[in-house]
């Protein structure tokens, strides 16, 4: 038992340094290289274009945001006419055509103005941020930034 014991403090004591040998052999993570000059004028150029877009889409959801309040309230108006509609009341009767009519324009424009304003609003804010974020967010030189902002000249944005 005595050698057992032996042997596998023994054995522990020479596995020890090997597997700290072993650690340390691993590779440490990929670095990122960092921007070149051009890759910073390039997202120089893109940041201020992140802002409109994303004031667009706050814009296009706000729209789309009201007219679904409006829709709502339409839907209670019409749940409450059909409520107290007696049917010999023709008055009653085309004030509740005239609310159906009214919560299907909502309806329609939400589905085919609001809703595809806010969707492609949201997504060119989307693609621009995916667009930044692949290429501006890796270390920079702050020499090389100096450089890149020397002369700087933007593309129109489209």
């Amino acid at each position: 038992m005595i050698v057992t014991r032996r042997a596998a403090t023994m054995a522990a004591a020479l596995a020890a340094p090997l597997m700290i040998q072993l650690l340390s052999a691993q590779p440490a993570p990929a670095q990122q290289a960092p921007l070149t000059v051009q890759e910073i004028r390039a997202c120089l150029c893109l940041q201020p274009q992140l802002q409109p877009l994303q004031d667009a889409w706050r814009a296009r959801q706000q729209d789309y945001d009201e007219h679904q309040a409006q829709l709502a309230t339409v839907d209670k108006e019409v749940v409450a006419q059909r409520q107290k509609l007696d049917p010999n009341d023709t008055v009653g009767q085309q004030v509740l055509k005239d609310l159906l009519a009214q919560q299907q324009e909502l309806r329609d424009a939400i589905s085919v103005q609001f809703l595809p304003a806010v969707n492609k609003a949201r997504d060119a804010y989307n693609t621009a941020v995916a667009q930044y974020n692949g290429t501006c967010t890796r270390p920079r030189y702050s020499g090389d930034e100096t450089v890149a902002r020397q002369n700087l000249i933007c593309a129109a944005p489209q």
